[in-house]
Order: structure tokens, then C-alpha cells, then sequence
């Protein structure tokens, strides 16, 4: 078996890299195939950790040479004697895949374990870190992935250096074919864009979040020229931030490659509109989560646009949302799948420009349906439309007694549907509830009525009779009020995951 050269092993292993108790056993066969398989766990260290990692970092200290180690003599560390032998591979050589929070998290557990309450100190934390980025980017061949996120760090950073990452010696060549970027954090970011715009061509997943006031700031400017000298951008998301002109009129240098585009937390400036994507012809997902001054302006441009391969539309925002919306997905009607929407209700008629109706009328083949409908006006003829549908998340905030109701629903539930969730304040009767299930032929994995606070240990008992039927595996029925210890007991015999409040 040794003589299978080592180029096919991890071609095996590699098949493998997700597989932790396989990848151990082979570790233990000989030395090549050793090498073979740590090459694999090192590729992404932390993949397979739940709690940050102690032997990690002990491991990388042990891999920096004399004069990396000086740096952090100089800076009190004494670690003479917290390095007992030096690592049998070049374990950084084998990484490909970097999370900066990983790091520092684990750098923390390590500082408290070695120096006590002497190193429960961020700042100790920052500068540990920090030069084991910097030994990453000297003896890492190539990342593939980096994620500079400070996200869930309570200690604010004072001094960028700590996080520029693409700053430091070596990094021309380690982030030269880096493919997927993510940075986060309140920190300020304009150096580094402006010196990934210089070395990386080839980043296709781009995601972005600010936190600050970016008009202090020339990071949005340096965004615009990282996103520009990219060759084949394929995902880009961005979220808290202002200024942003610029920057969605530089996304038409990549509409030949571009398949999902997201805007979260942004506050569009008058000017702004989508005329960059109207020629991404490969788009699939188009997303805008609680962004502010989302107008007819700013989408106008794209109601008439087609994208053949559009699945997916989000559109959560609060304000009305404007004709182009509807305009938007009847344009697309045939190729969407998935839509997520959620605004304001209309109290005037005037105002509603019937998304959902155009929805029912012209886009057959959704599978996947999370929104606001009324009832029953428009969920009756939604089910009847879209015949296709898996996964249904209906909302509403008016209390419906569903008795008539839900018996009418049974026979229209779409045969294919698995998830079933009622966001919505629903009373119905036991019977009621069995006649629905009685006349519905889906399968439903997922029963959600999670507000419905009427249900009792008589209707456990029915969705428990459904449930031995095989497809049952997870309910929703937090609210529920009424139920007893004992009728929880009995339906958690039979589905394997219920959430629930206290009951009675």
C-alpha cells in the first residue's frame, strides 16, 4: 500500500475530508500516508472543532522560527519552555482555508491555559494572533479562503495592523489565488481593499460588512477598485454601509460571471439604482434584507429585465415596496423558485400593488414560499396556482379561527410539500386538524403553528396518530398553552424534534 504514490492518496484522503474518524485511522497505517492525511485536517484546521482549539496554537507557536519567536519574547511572552520538540511536518504549508476569529479565539484559551489571569488580556490576544497570521502568510502556499471577521470580539481594535492580514510579508503570493473573501467588523478596511485590489484577481465570493460611518473613510472607493479587478466575481454580499453608488455601478464589470447578489442594512442614495446588474445574465439570487430607501428609481431598471436563471428573490423591507417589484417578478415569473418577502401591510387598497396576486397569476413554479398572504382571500388561490410547492411559510398578524378553514386546505396542499409553517395566530378543533391531514396527500416533515396557542393534548394526539405514519419529524408548537407533560411525552415518542414552551 506505500507504494501508491502520494499524489493519488490525497486524491483518496481527499474524498475523505469531511470524514474525521476515517481521516484518524489512516493517520496511524505509515509516514506517507500520515503526511497524506494531515495535509487534509490541515487544509482547514478548525473545520471539525466546536470550541476553540488549544493544540492548534500550541502547535503553530511551535512552528515559528527563532526570530518569530524573539518578536514575542520582546513583547513579554516568555515561551521557552512551552516549546518541548519542534512539529514533524510543515503544518502551515498545508493550510488552505483561514477564519481570524478561529484564531483568536483559540490564541485566548491558549494565552489563559499557559500565563493564567496574566493572559486573559485581548490586547495579549491581538498580538498573538497577529504574528501567527504573519507566520501563515510567509509559509502558507496558497490560501484558498480568508475570512478577516471581528464579529462577536468584544475588544475594540485600535490598531488596524492587527487585522491586516493582506499587509503582511508573504501575502503577494499566499492570497495571489485566493477565491472567497469575507471581512467584517468595526474596523476601518480601506487599506485592506486597496491592497487585495492589488493581489488578488480571482475572487468569486465576496462578502462585505462595515459598522462604520464609511464617509470618514476611503474604504468604500478601495471596495470599488478590489471589485473591479477581479476576472470572474461570482457571489457578492454587502451589508452597514452608506455609500454605495459607486460601488453597485461596479458590479457591471462582473455581469458576465455574477449569479448571487445581496444588500443588507443599506441605505441607498437617491441616485442609486440597479442599471449594473440589468445584464447579469446568470444571475440566480437577488437579495435586499432591511435596507432603507429602496424606491421605483432605484428598481425601475430591472422590472423588465429577464434573468433566465433567477431562483430566488428576497425582499425584506419594512416600507411599502414599489410597483417595480411586482414588475420584477413578473418578468421572471417562469424561472423563480424561491421567494422570501416580507414589508408593511397595505391598509389602502390604492396603495397595494399586488405582488401576491401577481405571483398567483403568473409564477407556477415556486417551490419555496415564505410571505404575508391574507386569509383566506389569497392563500386558497395560492395553493391552487402553485402546484410545485415544497416549503410554505405563511405570516399574517390577524387571529383566524381556522375551523372551516383548515378542512378546506387539506385537498389543496400541493403533493410535494414538505414544510408546512403557519407564522399566524390559527384556533381550530381537533377535528378540524384531523380532517385536514386526512385529506392532504403530502408528506409534511415540518408542522410549524408555532403561535397557535390553542392546542391541546387532543390535537398532540392526532398529529402523534399522523406522525407514526412515517413523515412527521419536526413541530413547532411554542406558544401552545394547553398542552400537558404527559401529552408532550407522548408525541416526542414519535417525532424526533419539538419545540415547545413550558406545558402545563
Amino acid at each position: 500500500m506505500s507504494l501508491i504514490p502520494v499524489e493519488i492518496l490525497r486524491l483518496v484522503f481527499g474524498l475523505l475530508s469531511k470524514d474525521k474518524k476515517s481521516l484518524r485511522s489512516c493517520l496511524l497505517v505509515n509516514r506517507t500516508w500520515c503526511e497524506s492525511v494531515v495535509s487534509i485536517l490541515w487544509n482547514d484546521p478548525f473545520q471539525f472543532l466546536k470550541d476553540p482549539s488549544y493544540s492548534i496554537i500550541q502547535t503553530l507557536i511551535s512552528c515559528l522560527n527563532e526570530s518569530e519567536l524573539k518578536i514575542l519574547q520582546n513583547r513579554g511572552f516568555n515561551i521557552e519552555n512551552l516549546i518541548m520538540n519542534r512539529p514533524t511536518f510543515d503544518y502551515v504549508a498545508f493550510m488552505r482555508h483561514l477564519k481570524y476569529v478561529n484564531l483568536y479565539d483559540s490564541t485566548l484559551v491558549w494565552l489563559l491555559q499557559n500565563f493564567g489571569q496574566e493572559g486573559k488580556n485581548d490586547s495579549l490576544g491581538f498580538i498573538v494572533t497577529r504574528e501567527l497570521c504573519k507566520l501563515i502568510m510567509i509559509r502558507c502556499k496558497t490560501l484558498l479562503t480568508l475570512s478577516i471577521s471581528t464579529e462577536g470580539i468584544i475588544s475594540f481594535i485600535d490598531e488596524n495592523d492587527y487585522v491586516s492580514i493582506p499587509c503582511f510579508p508573504g501575502a503577494t503570493n499566499c492570497l495571489s489565488l485566493l477565491q472567497e473573501f469575507k471581512c467584517c467588523g468595526a474596523f476601518d478596511k480601506k487599506v485592506i481593499f486597496k491592497t487585495m485590489a492589488k493581489l488578488c484577481r480571482n475572487i468569486r465570493y465576496l462578502n462585505i460588512d462595515y459598522y462604520l460611518d464609511d464617509r470618514r473613510t476611503a474604504a468604500p472607493l478601495e471596495l470599488v477598485k478590489l471589485i473591479k479587478s477581479q476576472q470572474a466575481l461570482i457571489e457578492f454580499k454587502l451589508a452597514i454601509f452608506d455609500r454605495v453608488s459607486d460601488i453597485v455601478s461596479a458590479l457591471k464589470s462582473q455581469e458576465k460571471s455574477l449569479t448571487d447578489v445581496e444588500f443588507r442594512g443599506i441605505e441607498f442614495e437617491d441616485d442609486v439604482t440597479f442599471e449594473s446588474l440589468v445584464n447579469c445574465i446568470n444571475l440566480k439570487s437577488f437579495s435586499l434584507l432591511s435596507c432603507d430607501n429602496v424606491t421605483n428609481k432605484t428598481l425601475e431598471p430591472l422590472a423588465t429585465a429577464t434573468f433566465p436563471n433567477l431562483k430566488t428573490f428576497i425582499f425584506k423591507i419594512l416600507p411599502k415596496p414599489p410597483i417595480a417589484v411586482s414588475l420584477f417578478i413578473r418578468s421572471n415569473c417562469i424561472s423563480l423558485q424561491e421567494l422570501i418577502l416580507d414589508w408593511q401591510q397595505f391598509t389602502d387598497p390604492v396603495d397595494d400593488p399586488e405582488i401576491i396576486e401577481t405571483i398567483i397569476e403568473h409564477c407556477p413554479n415556486i417551490t419555496t414560499f415564505d410571505a404575508h398572504l391574507k386569509i383566506p382571500q389569497q392563500l386558497i388561490p395560492f395553493l391552487r396556482a402553485c402546484t410545485e410547492l415544497r416549503n410554505l411559510t405563511v405570516h399574517g398578524k390577524e387571529r383566524v379561527v381556522a375551523d372551516e378553514l383548515l378542512p378546506q386546505l387539506g385537498p389543496l396542499i400541493p403533493a410535494k410539500l414538505y414544510k408546512l409553517n403557519i407564522c399566524a395566530i390559527w384556533t381550530f378543533t381537533p377535528s378540524a386538524l384531523q380532517e385536514f391531514l386526512d385529506t392532504c396527500i403530502a408528506p409534511l416533515e415540518f408542522i410549524g403553528i408555532r403561535e397557535c396557542y390553542d392546542i391541546t393534548d387532543e390535537h398532540l394526539d392526532i398529529l402523534s396518530q399522523y406522525a407514526a405514519k412515517g413523515s412527521l419529524k419536526y413541530l413547532n408548537i411554542k406558544a401552545a398553552s394547553r398542552i400537558t407533560k404527559e401529552g408532550l411525552k407522548n408525541i416526542c415518542n414519535v417525532v424526533d424534534v419539538i419545540e415547545h414552551g413550558d406545558p402545563s
